[in-house]
């Protein structure tokens, strides 16, 4: 299966397949308009980057899956606050009119990097979320695009890459240790725990 680099024109099938691999989180409860705003913003920025799984390389071709990460979390959120704000804040405020709830699990998630400031090493990048289509999981398609974006932090000269797993999801738990990723510490985000995983790339 093809593996491509991420691109704004993957925005709406990988909110639409974030939606449907991550139902009742808290990104999933932002709706569909903000997601496609961030997975355009996204690979847009110095800071993020990813890959995708399409169907074959002539477009529009399908997304079975898609992987992203930053350079830093901070690096991204500045960046997309000053250069990407106006496609996100539409979208973001009136969901957040709808439901006001969200607000303050959206003040969480722009404190997030402080929580893991000093935390994460050196140049360290940030698996941010990787979803593959319910239909297509267990075909070692996350597998595929875990070792694009370890080759892609390699080739930046990133030693390190880190990723935030829920405690109470084993399974994700189980993939990033048969990956090499080991426990690194555990801390709490939305009032629930989570675990920092850590993957050296030296």
């Amino acid at each position: 299966m093809p593996i491509i680099p991420l691109a704004p024109d993957h925005a709406a099938d990988a909110a639409a397949l974030h939606i449907a691999s991550q139902p009742g989180t808290f990104l999933t409860s932002l709706g569909p308009g903000v997601l496609t705003a961030l997975y355009r913003a996204l690979p847009a920025t110095r800071a993020g980057f990813g890959f995708a799984a399409v169907e074959h390389d002539a477009p529009p071709a399908p997304l079975t899956g898609f992987i992203s990460a930053a350079t830093g979390v901070g690096r991204l959120f500045v960046e997309i606050g000053t250069t990407r704000l106006g496609l996100l804040l539409p979208p973001l405020l009136a969901q957040l009119a709808r439901h006001p709830g969200l607000l303050v699990r959206s003040a969480q998630t722009a404190l997030y990097p402080l929580l893991v400031a000093g935390k994460t090493g050196p140049q360290a990048a940030e698996l941010l979320s990787i979803m593959v289509a319910p239909d297509r999981r267990n075909q070692g398609i996350g597998a595929e695009l875990l070792a694009a974006l370890v080759d892609a932090c390699r080739a930046r000269g990133l030693p390190l890459l880190d990723v935030t797993v829920d405690a109470t999801n084993p399974g994700a738990q189980r993939f990033y240790a048969r990956h090499g990723f080991t426990h690194h510490r555990t801390f709490t985000l939305y009032g629930r725990p989570m675990h920092h995983y850590r993957l050296s790339l030296g």
